[in-house]
């Protein structure tokens, strides 16, 4: 059989023993993890403060933060926060071939003459 969802509305959530005793048994054994119930939109803003060396081993543990850690939205972010010289044709380009190209393509070409001027990083 092909794998299916089960939907559950909220009331039935809240008295089904079952979860709350997977969930306490995981809470009990640390086994929860609080970082990975964060929306994406916080989830990023805190990944803005990590090298792209930490980030790129944040990606190697679960198969949601190697989505995010690669996501458009965060290659964005980045080429935003590491790029003082950001052109409107830098930026059409960007959204053309991918934020993340470009970070790569600036970063190594560019970052002897200061494109990325706040650049304490580490290419992984």
């Amino acid at each position: 059989a092909a794998p299916g969802e089960n939907k559950m509305t909220h009331d039935d959530h809240l008295h089904n023993f079952r979860i709350h005793y997977c969930i306490c048994f995981s809470l009990c054994h640390g086994n929860f993890d609080y970082l990975e119930c964060l929306p994406n939109d916080l989830l990023l803003k805190i990944l803005a403060f990590l090298e792209l060396k930490d980030v790129a081993l944040l990606a190697q543990t679960t198969k949601s933060f190697h989505k995010l850690c690669n996501s458009p939205e965060f290659w964005e972010q980045t080429v935003r926060g590491h790029c003082d010289k950001l052109t409107p044709d830098m930026e059409a380009l960007a959204n053309a071939t991918g934020w993340r190209k470009i970070f790569f393509a600036f970063n190594t070409k560019e970052n002897q003459q200061g494109f990325f001027l706040r650049a304490n990083i580490l290419v992984v």
